[in-house]
């Protein structure tokens, strides 16, 4: 059992070359309706598409119900630097 374990191999994180590249096909959080500022984010003006360069999805839930600091046009890439 234990020669099994060591045969696994170690974790790495680090992004390859490959997979940086990959990363566009990767989904991420978009805002796709225009949105004022004081306005609160829902899932009607922020989803989860495609090209992977806003925020990872796993976010959303930390994003949906803030309130944007400034009008944010259909199309940015979703950021926390937006919300309050």
């Amino acid at each position: 059992m234990v020669k099994a374990m060591r045969e696994l191999g170690k974790v790495d994180y680090t992004l390859t070359k490959k997979k940086k590249k990959g990363r566009e096909f990767s989904r991420s959080l978009y805002v796709v309706e225009d949105i004022k500022a004081g306005e609160v984010i829902t899932e009607k003006n922020v989803r989860s598409i495609r090209p992977g360069f806003g925020l990872h999805p796993k976010n959303l839930s930390k994003f949906l119900g803030k309130t944007v600091i400034a009008d944010i046009e259909k199309g940015t890439r979703a950021s926390f630097n937006l919300i309050k």
